[in-house]
């Protein structure tokens, strides 16, 4: 009779062999740096990358304004409410980071975009190393975004310090004193009655910094609230009448006897007050400096 073969014969190492040579090793198991190319390769993957490197580069700029992600949130809302999510295929949340991108560039400026543009740029570069030529161009375009940016940032300071320099000088001819005597007067009435606008607007520039500074606070409305503490009513008469002293630019008013150099308020610090005048059409007068006391 002939042999029987075993339906079940046991596997010889040979075979396994063999068959490891059919197939291949194993795949190795996935790197997070496997996955993230994987993700860059395909469009939806870094189209998703780029609106989001250029939402959070542009993000400082636009001093952390966060109204524009609300915005993106609310599209997505609105992408779910209307169940437009099957018809963009995917591409709901690139809808909402695009609204994002234009949400923050509304709030920025051109040089700002193209810094942060050149910043993705050598980000992006910097991902690709050792290939090593769009990192040297965002390097370049960050350079000159950069020198640009910090032009436009200089400008734009030069500006509002004009600005604030012609409205000191327009609230100084409306709301200055008549006469050099009126000036100390004027100011502690304001004080005592709490007037913001009309004790900043008696103030030049560096007057306005130092009456700031001895208060200890952020600005002039602070310093009037901190003062006011110290004199919630306007004070007598007889604390008002101090006489001013020269002429024109030269003029000067000697606070250190009058209630103004008391503790809690100007104090020694800023006794002597130099009034200045304004020019045409005003011609009003106003504190264009404060000096100490003198020693005693």
């Amino acid at each position: 009779m002939p042999a029987v073969r075993p339906s079940n014969p046991v596997a010889r190492p040979d075979d396994a062999r063999a068959a490891d040579d059919r197939f291949g090793p194993p795949p190795a198991p996935e790197t997070p740096a496997h996955r993230w190319r994987r993700l860059t390769r395909t469009r939806k993957g870094a189209a998703g990358v780029a609106i989001l490197a250029a939402a959070l580069l542009l993000w400082p700029f636009a001093g952390w304004f966060w109204i524009p992600w609300l915005a993106g949130l609310v599209v997505l809302v609105l992408v779910a409410l209307l169940r437009l999510d099957r018809l963009l295929r995917g591409w709901a949340w690139h809808l909402g980071g695009l609204a994002v991108v234009v949400g923050l560039m509304l709030a920025t400026g051109p040089w700002d975009w193209a810094l942060a543009a050149s910043l993705g740029v050598l980000l992006a570069g910097v991902v690709q190393l050792p290939w090593w030529r769009l990192a040297a161009v965002g390097a370049v375009l960050c350079l000159v975004a950069g020198v640009g940016w910090g032009v436009d940032r200089y400008r734009a300071a030069q500006e509002k310090a004009a600005q604030e320099a012609q409205r000191s000088q327009e609230n100084m001819s409306l709301l200055g004193e008549r006469s050099p005597d009126r000036v100390l007067p004027a100011l502690l009435e304001g004080i005592g009655q709490g007037d913001v606008v009309g004790v900043c607007g008696l103030l030049a520039g560096p007057a306005r910094d130092r009456f700031v500074q001895v208060a200890g606070t952020a600005d002039c409305a602070s310093a009037v609230g901190h003062f006011h503490a110290a004199l919630p009513r306007v004070p007598s008469s007889r604390d008002l009448d101090v006489p001013a002293v020269g002429a024109g630019s030269a003029t000067t008013v000697d606070g250190c006897r009058s209630v103004w150099a008391s503790p809690g308020l100007g104090g020694p610090e800023l006794g002597i007050l130099q009034v200045a005048q304004a020019p045409p059409p005003g011609r009003t007068y106003f504190i264009s400096e404060f000096g100490p006391c003198p020693a005693d």
